[in-house]
């Protein structure tokens, strides 16, 4: 859609010219008028013109004052002017403007119409050209990933590559050495894939602006890892660590949703053949990187690593400390355990993940034994466990992520024994001192260390009775030994077993036996 503004100050020529100007011919599709420069720049602002038409003079801002601002606002507008002949003198500034043309008054509405078909068929050109770089601009992210993908994992194609290397605005020096590197930024559960893309997309934004001596080809790769390309001097291992402090200064400084970044390096080659294994070395590293802490540079190498032997004997082990169920112990077994691990990069992880994952089930297990709901009766509680571990991305995490479930558990037992005690001591106390008439929940609850409320509710779970119906128990349990002895009278077997009154002591007596102290005495006794 062209746009054209009109800006002239005499009336009738403005309006003749609205009216005989054959606009939609000449591929113009929206006309305004305006009668001087500042409604000028009103309207401009409004409709976005691809052409002005403007006289010179005019009251108040003159013609050239008008699209000085329009050029400044409005860089690929067409300009045309329209003057008398004494304004020869404005031709200069029309020049520095980039005017399309210069048309005299009387205006002549042909040679008027030629030039505005001319400005509207730069405004076309400009807009294909537009179009074009707009669309190299979307594609050049694709051009990249092309010629490193193309680099590492296709047999070198070198008019191909000079091609896309042209399009993406890229330049290899033939003294250029070449390095493969992997970036790994850390991500919390809670970022979202989108946050991931964006933060990615920022990263290789850095690297591009910063060349600090290298020449950069950054594109994302699966799990939202950076595989970088990098042309750059032969010697360069200390050129790489100092871009590797700038990007981590600069992650944390735009507090980008990675909380902090790894980044591995491959071999270095002279040739672009050499790019491959350079990536191959740098690929390969990605698994040891487990056993690493996250947040550092490091250097790939093709040297075997060592594999620590991951056999039934560590289980064994561990089943003998899940008897004991002592804290320290655990955590010392663990803590060795991973210290052994953390030195054998070559084990295989899953094997590493498969191991905390059993020791974490046998400790649930045993938890459970002891009366710890820690799952349910299904294989979610699995399915959700290995799922867990398997997203862990580094070994001291999955070490930290298990010893909190260790801290829980083992807590939690301790924590079931404890109350088991209160409640062993609770009953041992209202046996030796049923007598007491005063025994209540306040003065068991001080005798255990626990508040009333909570003894009142442990103890109901413990023996399924209350505190009172326990010690009503314990009392009338007493009280029937004390009625086997003939010579005793009704009110000091009462009194003897903490009741102050006789009567209420019979009636409790038959409610829970179901016969009076008397009928008691003489079935005995017969």
């Amino acid at each position: 859609m062209i746009k054209l503004l009109l800006v002239e100050d005499e009336s009738v020529t403005r309006k003749g010219l609205m009216k005989h100007i054959k606009w939609h011919e000449l591929g113009v599709d929206v006309v305004e008028e305006a009668k001087d420069g500042v409604d000028g720049l009103d309207a401009a602002r409004r409709i976005l013109p691809d052409i002005v038409i403007s006289d010179i003079r005019m009251p108040g801002m003159n013609g050239i004052e008008f699209t000085s601002c329009i050029r400044e606002q409005f860089p690929a507008c067409q300009i045309i002017y329209l003057s008398g002949h004494s304004d020869k003198e404005y031709l200069k500034a029309a020049i520095r403007l980039n005017a399309v043309s210069y048309v005299e008054k009387p205006i002549n509405i042909e040679e008027l119409q030629e030039v505005i078909a001319k400005a509207v068929q730069l405004c076309l050109e400009n807009h294909k050209f537009n179009h074009i770089n707009l669309a190299l601009s979307e594609s050049i992210p694709f051009i990249r990933q092309n010629i490193v993908n193309g680099l590492i994992h296709n047999p070198i194609d070198c008019a191909e590559l000079h091609r896309n290397l042209h399009l993406a605005g890229i330049a290899f020096d033939q003294c250029d050495s070449y390095t493969v590197s992997i970036i790994v930024p850390a991500y919390d559960d809670a970022v979202t894939n989108e946050d991931k893309q964006s933060c990615s997309n920022r990263i290789i934004e850095f690297l591009d602006q910063a060349s600090n001596g290298f020449t950069h080809l950054a594109v994302t790769k699966e799990s939202f890892h950076i595989l970088i390309l990098s042309a750059h001097k032969p010697a360069y291992k200390q050129d790489f660590a100092a871009m590797y402090h700038l990007l981590s200064a600069h992650v944390k400084e735009h507090q980008l949703r990675c909380s902090e970044i790894s980044w591995v390096v491959g071999s270095t080659s002279s040739e672009l053949s050499g790019i491959r294994s350079s990536y191959e070395m740098a690929n390969g590293f990605l698994k040891h990187l487990f056993y690493y802490d996250f947040g550092n540079m490091f250097y790939a190498n093709n040297k075997p690593a060592a594999v620590y032997a991951l056999n039934e004997e560590i289980l064994t082990s561990y089943a003998r400390l899940l008897q004991e169920l002592h804290k320290d112990s655990i955590i010392q077994f663990t803590e060795h355990l991973y210290h052994m691990i953390k030195t054998k990069t070559g084990t295989p992880v899953d094997e590493v993940k498969n191991l905390f994952y059993r020791m974490m089930r046998m400790l649930i297990q045993q938890g459970e034994k002891h009366g710890l709901q820690l799952s349910s009766s299904n294989h979610r509680q699995e399915e959700y466990d290995w799922a867990m571990m398997s997203k862990i991305g580094t070994l001291k995490q999955l070490k930290d992520y298990y010893l909190k479930k260790v801290s829980y558990i083992i807590d939690g037992i301790d924590n079931i024994h404890s109350n088991s005690r209160a409640v062993l001591d609770a009953k041992k106390y209202i046996r030796s001192h049923y007598r007491d008439k005063e025994i209540s929940v306040n003065m068991l609850a001080d005798h255990v260390h626990l508040t009333p409320t909570y003894l009142s509710s442990l103890f109901k779970k413990e023996t399924g009775k209350t505190i009172s119906e326990y010690i009503t128990e314990v009392r009338i349990e007493r009280s029937a030994d004390l009625l086997m002895e003939p010579q005793a009278k009704l009110y000091e077997v009462a009194d003897l077993s903490g009741y102050n009154d006789a009567n209420y002591f019979a009636k409790t007596f038959k409610k829970i036996t179901g016969m009076t102290p008397t009928e008691f005495r003489r079935k005995h006794k017969s």
